[in-house]
């Protein structure tokens, strides 16, 4: 019964500790986002303080995603202060409690919280950010992207694509027009043709599929298509990236996308990386748990909180900057998806059970 009783208080404390931290760092990302949202979109599209803050509030839960692990990290480094301040582990230690067993509670509720953000909160983040940027290309006109230039070519030829928007989702350019050139002897670049199409979609690689076609050369008649093929070597990475764009699905339909993506011949390299990363996020969280639990251990009643802020802060970057390389890494294929989704987690995890370990041993 005292078991139980003590698991949920220390539960409770930990939860406590989470949603103080998670109010503090969402209301730091909110500020700086309305900010710039203010001086962007807010001042081309006339838009309201309160329809701005509309806007940075569909935004802001896909934000914090990239910041949950230090929201762990300070939540349960707050908690297991502030019962350290008090006396309370100490109490705790004295009755034979190891740090193992008070810990656990706190490790439980980092893992349901990785579970339920995974599951959850990531689905119910990617539609919020879907509504977002909706209603921001509504505000801006209804225009999806900005112009898009595309170049490609070889030692003979050369290609300039510019159209009005991409459409991700169908892999598409809306209103292109293909400028083909030829290089002759000379090593002039001459116009050779050009293509005014309604959709140019890259249905094969390899391949663009132009619908709506209008062929015009010099020197020759105007002649219309109602569908061509043309060759190419851009691929929907580089569609992607022209357009600004990054498609990041919700938990529940990245299997649907990844199977898709690899049936049209595209990879899905980014969507498998996270997946994983999803999956990982769980025990990420644990490792946080472990890391901000050896941290505050150390703390003594007098003139810890700051140390405790500034460990937490170089620990916290140090795990972020070697997940954003580990994952940059594993975007361009470096290393294996598997590798650079569960790398950091991983070793965190360990080192901060051994780091635990070596306090708890003395």
């Amino acid at each position: 019964m005292i078991g139980a009783t003590l698991s949920r208080y220390i539960a409770g404390r930990t939860l406590r500790g989470i949603g103080v931290a998670f109010l503090i760092v969402t209301a730091i990302i909110g500020l700086v986002d309305f900010v710039e949202a203010s001086r962007n979109i807010g001042v081309e599209a006339e838009l309201s303080p309160f329809e701005v803050l509309i806007l940075t509030g569909l935004k802001t839960p896909k934000l914090i995603e990239q910041t949950i692990p230090f929201v762990v990290l300070f939540g349960v480094m707050g908690a297991l202060a502030g019962m350290n301040r008090r006396s309370e582990l100490t109490v705790m230690r004295a009755a034979g409690l190891s740090a193992w067993r008070f810990l656990r509670p706190a490790l439980m509720v980092a893992a349901v919280l990785g579970v339920i953000w995974s599951t959850a909160i990531n689905p119910l983040s990617s539609r919020m950010m879907g509504e977002h940027d909706a209603r921001a290309n509504k505000a801006l006109g209804g225009v999806e992207t900005a112009e898009v230039w595309l170049r490609e070519g070889s030692d003979t030829a050369r290609r300039v694509i510019q159209a009005e928007s991409v459409d991700l989702s169908t892999k598409s350019l809306i209103n292109p027009v293909f400028y083909e050139m030829v290089i002759n002897l000379e090593g002039e670049t001459v116009f050779e043709r050009r293509f005014d199409a309604q959709t140019a979609q890259l249905l094969t690689p390899g391949y663009w599929t132009l619908e709506g076609v209008i062929e015009n050369a010099p020197k020759e008649a105007t002649r219309r298509s109602d569908k061509i093929s043309l060759p190419t070597n851009i691929n929907f990475e580089d569609l992607r990236d022209q357009s600004g764009q990054r498609i990041d699905p919700p938990f529940w339909t990245i299997r649907q996308e990844i199977k898709a993506n690899e049936e049209a011949g595209f990879s899905a390299r980014e969507l498998r990386l996270q997946l994983h990363k999803l999956l990982a996020l769980p025990f990420l969280l644990i490792a946080m748990t472990f890391i901000a639990a050896g941290v505050s251990m150390h703390l003594v009643r007098g003139g810890g909180t700051l140390r405790l802020l500034i460990m937490g802060s170089v620990l916290g970057f140090a795990v972020f900057f070697s997940d954003s390389v580990v994952t940059a890494f594993g975007e361009v294929a470096v290393l294996p998806v598997i590798l650079a989704a569960w790398t950091v987690p991983a070793l965190v995890l360990f080192l901060g059970i051994i780091h635990l370990a070596r306090i708890e041993d003395g």
